[in-house]
């Protein structure tokens, strides 16, 4: 009987090669990360403009306080 940690070391030596490595990046982890980003895009996009539209709303707020502060100051 092997000790658990000898079989996890076998595991991993074989999995350190480079020809198991490549085997695995091209057919496991790439199709899933291409997966992923196809499901998770248009999240990323939807998010990308709701920041720059509040970017907007907030310069315009602080274009409005500036212009009021301006006028009363003028008024004083």
């Amino acid at each position: 009987m092997t000790k658990p940690g000898a079989l996890m070391q076998k595991v991993l030596d074989y999995v350190v090669r480079d020809d198991i490595r490549s085997k695995i990046q091209s057919e496991i982890v790439d199709p899933l990360l291409d997966h992923i980003m196809k499901r998770v895009f248009p999240y990323i996009i939807l998010t990308c403009v709701f920041f720059i539209l509040l970017l907007i709303v907030v310069l315009l707020t602080l274009g409005i306080i500036v212009f009021q502060m301006r006028t009363v100051m003028r008024a004083t």
